[in-house]
């Protein structure tokens, strides 16, 4: 009786952990799939920092007119005294206007200035794209893996579910031991602890996909498919030189140390003289005087230059804009030199995770496989140890596990290539298929 009552628990306690298996399984099912081209599409036109980016783009080309417009002109109007008296009458009021035009180089390179700042700017915006492109492929490889390692904790679920059977069957006939029932159910127990963690973490990738896509956090999103693993067909070397062609960040290097050169240009034009020019028309009442153009009224065209004197101004900003230049340079120099270090390691990081991806799915995975069958076979004909099948169904499962977690770095590593090159997907394959 009380052996029957103990059968009757483990099999009770089995159907409650089995349960969450279950609900897990019809999840997936009901969900819809995602494709990464749309959502990619979507966050470029959606997310709040490209949309940003972009309009601070858009502010800066409208820069280039107004920064070497001329000033604004200047009016006058004078009301004169009783006492302002001429040889022609006394002057009653005066009217004016005037221009100030600076000398021609500095217009030009003000120009070439505000052009390369909308140039930085636009490698920035060109380099946020970019990055939330990368952050969401990388979340979408992210999901795949929990997603593929949920499939498999269906997978090992079924192999147990058939295991403890086996073992209940044999302890029904006494030819297996309580304690094997036992652990098959133990071994149940503790494959939930992955499964709960990953739930927890598609939870996590799922609120931040919908961050980098402006929407609800609490909105779920569908189920993954397998991505096809890419091939490298360019050299480490070609694809460098890709990167110096192509890597937002470089661009924008370069578009500064262009700007601080223009900064530098326009310091030292600060020796030319700008130029004032106007018009003045005075009002003349009638005079005391018996002339011809007695109350004629009098223009002029006055003309100014400024004096460029002070060179404890002059200097000094001549002295600051080729230290400014000299960091830019700095800058695009180390900005080349990181570029170079994330194409390498990007590079290698794909070469090595592809290879054991490779090992895992033509070898381990097959092998590992292979010994749970013989394992399984050999346990249910009496031939092998309960703890040997366990084990080996351990191996199996864990195998499965780093299959696909090397198959999703390799996948990760690509897309931190493609970014390290400052290409999009589709530049990219035109450029693997040259």
């Amino acid at each position: 009786m009380r052996k029957a009552f103990v059968f009757t628990l483990i099999l009770f306690i089995g159907f409650l952990i089995s349960v969450p298996f279950l609900c897990a399984g019809e999840t997936s099912q009901a969900t819809p799939t995602l494709n990464l081209d749309d959502l990619i599409s979507q966050a470029l036109e959606k997310n709040p920092e490209v949309v940003a980016a972009k309009a601070e783009w858009l502010a800066s080309r409208k820069r280039i007119m107004a920064s070497w417009a001329l000033s604004d002109p200047v009016g006058e109007y004078d009301i004169m005294g009783s006492m302002v008296e001429t040889r022609t009458g006394p002057q009653k009021n005066r009217f004016a206007i005037s221009q100030e035009i600076p000398f021609p180089a500095k217009l030009w390179e003000k120009r070439g200035k505000a052009k390369a700042e909308a140039e930085a700017v636009y490698a920035r915006y060109r380099a946020l794209g970019r990055d939330i492109t990368t952050k969401l492929t990388k979340l979408y490889y992210e999901l795949y893996y929990i997603d593929a390692s949920l499939d498999t904790f269906a997978e090992i679920k079924e192999l147990l579910k058939k295991i403890e059977g086996v073992a209940q069957t044999r302890y029904s006939s006494s030819a297996g031991s309580q304690r094997d029932v036992a652990k098959a159910q133990t071994e149940f127990s503790m494959s939930l602890e992955k499964l709960y963690v990953l739930e927890q973490q598609r939870e996590s990738v799922t609120a931040q996909m919908n961050a980098l896509l402006d929407r609800d956090p609490m909105l779920p999103v569908g189920k993954t498919t397998l991505p096809s693993k890419p091939a490298i067909k360019n050299s480490l070397v070609e694809l460098v030189n890709l990167a110096v062609s192509h890597r937002q960040e470089i661009k924008e290097a370069e578009a500064m140390v262009s700007r601080t050169h223009y900064s530098k240009r326009l310091a030292q034009l600060a020796y030319f003289p700008d130029v004032n020019v106007g018009f003045a028309y005075t009002n003349v009442g009638s005079g005391t005087a018996n002339e011809t153009d007695d109350g004629k009224n009098t223009w002029m065209f006055p003309l100014k230059v400024n004096l460029p004197i002070w060179q404890n101004r002059i200097i000094p900003e001549i002295q600051e804009a080729k230290k400014l230049e000299e960091a830019q340079k700095a800058k695009l120099l180390a900005a080349k030199n990181q570029t170079f270090f994330e194409v390498k390691d990007a590079y290698y990081r794909f070469e090595s995770a592809s290879k054991i991806a490779d090992l895992y799915d033509a070898a381990i995975v097959p092998q590992a496989k292979l010994a749970l069958s013989s394992d399984q076979a050999g346990y249910e004909s009496g031939k092998t140890d309960f703890l040997n099948l366990l084990d080996s169904e351990r191996i199996y499962f864990n195998a499965k596990l780093s299959q696909i977690r090397f198959y999703t770095e390799a996948l990760k590593s690509y897309a931190d290539l493609v970014w390290a090159t400052g290409l999009d997907w589709v530049d990219m394959d035109k450029e693997q298929d040259k």
